[in-house]
């Protein structure tokens, strides 16, 4: 299978980032505007507007004041999709400029630099602020201002490969911003940088994110064997249909809207290996789930498909005699 390619073009290394980032949008201020209203307005939190100070370097000019008409970059994170075979220092390098980067981008996404992302996850890459040092500043300052926790000043020195923690005034320190979600307010007047901040990838991060705390309650109900429970959930998870009720066997050569694996249509390679809005893993966690439902249900057409579902997205396939059901092996080795 062909790794797919994420489209992303990396405006500058991060040493040489300017003012405006690849992930910000402009907003012009308006009469009666101040930098907390119009935190508060793109973010929902008026105490963000110290991210605004820092991206437009007003600090720097000797104050924040703001005029009407003024033009200022709104930071915002954008978001990309990981394919087969990726792996976060081979993102890191790809979106933030280094793969010294790789822990950081890895942390920002709840993983770790050493575990591969799951493909078709929507991982979160962080806008990346320009911060002028002042006298008697510290990492530690910086890490609690921006990042909300004076430990995790970690990021900070990895981030600009700080050999101690000093820092003196002038230094431009590059501080990577994860957590800055839009209102709906400040989405609709990004709309017209959508390309760059990937709102609607953003959506699929919030549908994965939702599964995801969802698929413990799956896999309670196949535990304890509350099947019929089992094939509801799985099925919305996935957006189909109860596959035993499909009239027509599956047509390979064909696009069916209730596929299984919701392929998407042959014109869009950068969707083409990940079905849908879900992760690999996720499918095949629903796969395994619902085709264990299926077979105590004696519903094999459909067991067979869920299995298809597992075998073809599964990192590892667990099919042990010690664990699975000698049912669930048979309709697995039949596909």
């Amino acid at each position: 299978m062909k790794r797919t390619t994420l489209a992303f073009t990396l405006v500058a290394a991060l040493g040489t980032l300017a003012a405006h980032d690849a992930h910000a949008f402009p907003h012009v201020v308006r009469k009666g505007e101040t930098l907390a209203s119009i935190a508060k307005a793109v973010y929902g939190r008026p105490d963000l507007e110290h991210v605004l100070v820092g991206a437009n370097a007003l600090d720097a000019q000797g104050g924040s004041a703001i005029a009407p008409g003024m033009r200022l970059e709104i930071p915002a994170v954008s978001h990309q999709r990981a394919a087969l075979g990726d792996t976060w220092i081979a993102l890191a390098d790809r979106f933030l400029g280094d793969p010294r980067h790789a822990a950081v981008l890895a942390e920002a996404n709840g993983s770790h630099p050493w575990l591969p992302p799951d493909p078709g996850m929507v991982i979160v890459v962080p806008y990346v602020l320009r911060h002028f040092a002042a006298a008697d500043e510290t990492i530690f300052d910086l890490a609690e201002r921006y990042l909300g926790d004076k430990m995790l000043a970690w990021q900070l020195v990895v981030f600009n490969d700080l050999r101690k923690n000093d820092i003196k005034r002038g230094d431009v320190v590059l501080i990577p911003l994860k957590n800055l979600p839009l209102t709906p307010a400040g989405e609709a007047e990004a709309a017209g940088d959508a390309g760059a901040l990937g709102l609607a990838a953003g959506r699929i991060l919030e549908r994965q994110r939702a599964i995801e705390e969802q698929l413990p309650a799956l896999q309670r109900s196949v535990v304890e064997g509350r099947w019929i429970d089992a094939v509801a959930h799985g099925n919305r998870l996935l957006g189909t249909g109860d596959f035993t009720r499909r009239e027509q066997p599956l047509d390979p050569r064909r696009e069916q809207p209730g596929d299984l694996t919701r392929r998407e249509q042959p014109g869009d390679p950068a969707r083409r290996e990940q079905p849908g809005d879900l992760t690999r893993s996720q499918l095949a966690r629903i796969g395994k789930l619902l085709a264990t439902a299926y077979v105590a249900l004696d519903a094999t057409g459909a067991a067979i498909e869920a299995c298809k579902l597992y075998l073809d997205n599964a990192h590892t396939v667990h099919l042990e005699a010690a664990t699975t059901s000698p049912k669930l092996r048979a309709v697995c080795v039949k596909h």
